[in-house]
């Protein structure tokens, strides 16, 4: 499906974080902008927003294991570009460009194309 930038999208992280099923990670607060995302601490010390959906997080509310592998990359976009939709997770859309470059953008920021 087809959807179009209504805004514009820059990443704010230059490192984003990623871990794949099983990986350990330190958790952090939650979003409160963007519910059902969460502050995690990879092992090699990079930090980002990751799907708490994505997390078993442990007794102590610490720590968690991945149950999948996630990318946080997100894709800069500029007005009016098509972008090819994958995927919704909490206010986020997993989505592939023209040049078939991958990332998530919020989703207030594109529609579908009609």
């Amino acid at each position: 499906m087809q959807w179009m930038v209504i805004s514009a999208h820059k990443s704010n992280f230059s490192n984003p974080i990623h871990f794949q099923a099983g990986n350990l990670v330190e958790v952090g607060k939650a979003d409160d902008e963007f519910p059902g995302w969460i502050w995690v601490t990879t092992l090699d010390g990079n930090q980002g927003w990751a799907p708490i959906q994505y997390l078993w997080i442990d007794a102590s509310g610490k720590n968690a294991t991945a149950n999948q592998p996630y990318s946080a990359q997100e894709l800069d976009t500029r007005l009016a570009q098509v972008l090819k939709f994958h995927m919704e997770l909490n206010g986020w859309g997993w989505v592939e460009n023209e040049d078939h470059v991958f990332g998530w953008v919020p989703m207030i920021g594109i529609q579908p194309i009609k």
